[in-house]
């Protein structure tokens, strides 16, 4: 009996500093606050024409339609699954729906849900960048709300998200929110408008920064290029050293068409593009290329990817040279320049300079289909490659583009470009 009360004095001091490491956590992701879901305070939105015409500019460059529509449903009804390392989740009913949807909804609860993650059902899980949109403007908000409230009802339900234990458990959420969410304050939308699209509506850095292996976004990462959770595309940093070769001007038509004359947006890229993007107005367009132009390159950071088999890496067989004559230089040209308003170059281009092989891989094996927008209506398409040359030599005109138009030595293998293999959807 001495003994174990020997033991539990001895525990006090890890008890209390387990204890007070706790609080102090669970104090930086915001306290009690963002778990008290605000009553409806009666404050009335207003939803004349021009609140109507600016809530949707604004949810369309947010890109909400891409996440809340499954595919073949109704428009905002929910639904849309996106796979997780941890299981699916499944996007909510956005319409005016009182059952369903957020027709019910007071504009208190709907702010509450963008600024701190948090809504009737419990915490959100973090697909739902409510990090970014936690910088937005009240009346930006209250904009996007009027306009969602607009929409038809749909009384769609989504399908129960199917999780592993503990991440199917809401509560669970709040050791998350403790260990990776901090919050910020809201931004005033003319201070900085490039950064206020870039960090808040547009969320850039969802799919552009680096994460870090439990898969938040890691702090020296900002913008600095990383592969997409699940759908394993590679997407470029944003910074004035990857961005040097654009003027504002071109960066900004770019965002607005999806080409340009060092290359198109492929991948997840094009679907931003299309539902999104390209609805940019002028103005905010050359506000966010000035800012992505501006953002400091942060030291590269060791890659997340494994090429297989490794050691040893036998050289591939094949020449890449002739098969890159045979099927690429028609388009893309021998010296690798492409040809204007056609054909993008290849010399520099993401997929032949990036560190991950991914995105060259995939354009090779299943081609690529840039969107058609108001700016650019008939993109040209790469075909697929798939059924016409056999994974060796995927492999070699792969890194026989990298290693001569990006400076890339990929020594990429036939195991490495099968285990690429899949079409990834969504």
């Amino acid at each position: 009996m001495k003994a174990w009360r020997i033991a539990g004095l001895a525990a006090v001091p890890f008890v209390l500093a387990a204890l007070a490491i706790g609080f102090f956590l669970f104090e930086r992701q915001g306290g009690l606050a963002p778990y008290r879901i605000p009553h409806a305070s009666g404050r009335v939105v207003a939803n004349d024409a021009q609140t109507l015409a600016r809530g949707e500019y604004l949810a369309r460059i947010g890109d909400c339609a891409a996440c809340h529509t499954a595919p073949g449903g109704a428009p905002f009804a929910g639904g849309r699954g996106f796979a997780t390392g941890y299981g699916m989740i499944y996007s909510s009913n956005l319409t005016s729906d009182r059952e369903h949807g957020i027709g019910a909804w007071s504009i208190d609860e709907f702010a509450h849900a963008m600024r701190h993650g948090v809504s009737r059902r419990g915490p959100l899980y973090p697909v739902f960048p409510y990090e970014h949109f936690a910088t937005l403007a009240d009346a930006d908000i209250e904009a996007i709300f009027a306009w969602l409230r607009s929409l038809p009802a749909s009384a769609n339900v989504p399908p129960a998200n199917h999780l592993d234990f503990p991440a199917g458990w809401r509560p669970a959420l709040v050791l998350w929110r403790m260990l990776h969410y901090r919050p910020v304050p809201s931004a005033p939308a003319n201070e900085d408008r490039g950064r206020y699209l870039v960090d808040g509506l547009g969320h850039c850095a969802m799919c552009h920064s680096t994460r870090e292996a439990n898969g938040a976004l890691a702090a020296d990462g900002y913008l600095a290029g990383g592969r997409i959770p699940v759908s394993g595309w590679y997407a470029p940093p944003l910074d004035a050293k990857r961005l040097q070769r654009y003027s504002i001007e071109q960066l900004a038509d770019y965002l607005r068409s999806g080409a340009g004359d060092y290359g198109a947006a492929y991948g997840p890229m094009a679907e931003v593009v299309y539902r999104s993007l390209q609805f940019l107005d002028e103005e905010d367009a050359v506000a966010m290329a000035r800012y992505l132009k501006s953002v400091p390159a942060r030291p590269a950071r060791k890659a997340a990817f494994t090429l297989l088999p490794e050691p040893p890496r036998e050289p591939v067989a094949g020449n890449g040279a002739e098969i890159y004559w045979r099927h690429c230089g028609d388009c893309h040209v021998d010296d690798g320049e492409g040809k204007s308003g056609q054909f993008p170059a290849l010399r520099d281009a993401v997929a032949a300079s990036a560190p991950d092989p991914i995105d060259a891989v995939r354009m090779v094996l299943y081609g690529g289909f840039a969107a058609a927008t108001a700016r650019n209506p008939q993109p040209y398409s790469m075909p697929p490659f798939v059924q016409t040359l056999s994974a060796a030599e995927i492999a070699a005109v792969t890194h026989y583009v990298r290693e001569t138009f990006g400076g890339q030595r990929s020594q990429l293998t036939a195991a490495d470009v099968e285990a690429m293999h899949g079409i990834v959807l969504d």
